[in-house]
């Protein structure tokens, strides 16, 4: 009996300490739930969340101030992964704040590393709208920057090869070998060419000479004709002064003709009034005297009888 007894008291103490380690277990969790945390939503597009687990550490500054609570594909947002942390509520999450994930290099582990762009900028306080959660924009990695140069430039690399290989095909060896050849028989015939070119250079020298000679010839011809101009305008002014002044006398003397004229018209306006005057006289007579020999009989024995008035007797 007594072996059972014992038997009965270990197990009663081992269920006992079970017991109590499974309700320490559930007041450590109980009460870490109830820690107070604040939640933010992160949507990642363009990072890889590889390594990234439920429990991964969120870090500001190298420091630890929170953790993912869990991560899924949005289904408001296409192609774009969810991801829900949980953050000391006294960290400062600003509006300025954005999301990168690190990676371990060793490990492989990833954890979400948050950085303030603006010191200054103000607090993320309002949820995004539709929203119950506080939303940080997601940032660039430098390691992603750094993954996407690598790309870019072996994407350079192998475009360049390509470009080498077609540039060293057998058509273009073939053509690059015709050019050499073509240089090797230039550079033999320059020797050629820079004793003719020397040769030239002596021509145009003595052209240049030549020129200049007769530039010189031609500058002393045009003083002379400067000169000759020179000569030429003055008589010419004096022609001019001597026409001018011919010409005044010449008005002067039509104007003591036009003068003499205006007399000389005036004059004979009068004689020719007069000569009128006797003309019509001498015309009067004329006509009375015609008259008269229009009756031979009247004028050699007088008037008629039967032409004389009352009174009147015939002479």
């Amino acid at each position: 009996m007594e072996p059972d007894a014992r038997y009965k008291l270990v197990g009663t103490s081992v269920l006992v300490l079970a017991l109590m380690v499974a309700a320490a277990v559930v007041w450590l969790v109980a009460s870490g739930q109830r820690r107070d945390v604040q939640s933010y939503k992160i949507y990642f597009t363009r990072q890889s969340l590889e390594g990234l687990q439920v429990r991964s550490d969120v870090r500001m500054k190298g420091i630890r101030i929170g953790a993912v609570t869990g991560f899924s594909f949005s289904k408001t947002r296409p192609g774009t992964v969810e991801v829900v942390v949980g953050v000391n509520p006294s960290t400062p999450v600003r509006e300025s704040t954005r999301a990168v994930v690190d990676r371990n290099i060793v490990t492989g582990l990833a954890s979400i590393r948050l950085l303030n762009l603006k010191e200054d900028s103000p607090l993320l306080l309002e949820p995004e709208e539709g929203s119950t959660e506080r939303v940080i924009a997601e940032g660039e990695s430098q390691l992603q920057v750094l993954s996407d140069t690598v790309s870019e430039l072996a994407q350079r690399t192998d475009e360049t090869m390509r470009r080498i290989n077609t540039t060293l095909s057998d058509a273009n060896q073939a053509a690059l070998s015709e050019t050499l050849a073509n240089l090797r028989t230039l550079s033999k015939n320059t020797a050629g060419v820079v004793e003719r070119l020397d040769g030239t250079l002596v021509a145009l020298a003595s052209t240049a000479k030549a020129l200049k000679a007769t530039s010189e010839s031609a500058g002393k011809d045009v003083h002379r004709l400067a000169e000759r101009y020179d000569d030429l305008g003055t008589q010419t002014t004096a022609s001019i002064r001597d026409i001018t002044g011919t010409v005044k006398q010449l008005g002067s003397d039509i104007s003591q003709i036009t003068g003499r004229t205006d007399v000389l018209l005036t004059n004979t306006d009068l004689e020719i009034a007069r000569s009128t005057q006797q003309l019509r006289a001498a015309a009067e007579t004329l006509g009375t005297t015609a008259r008269r020999f229009s009756d031979p009989r009247a004028a050699l024995f007088g008037p008629s009888e039967a032409s004389l008035g009352p009174g009147e007797a015939r002479r």
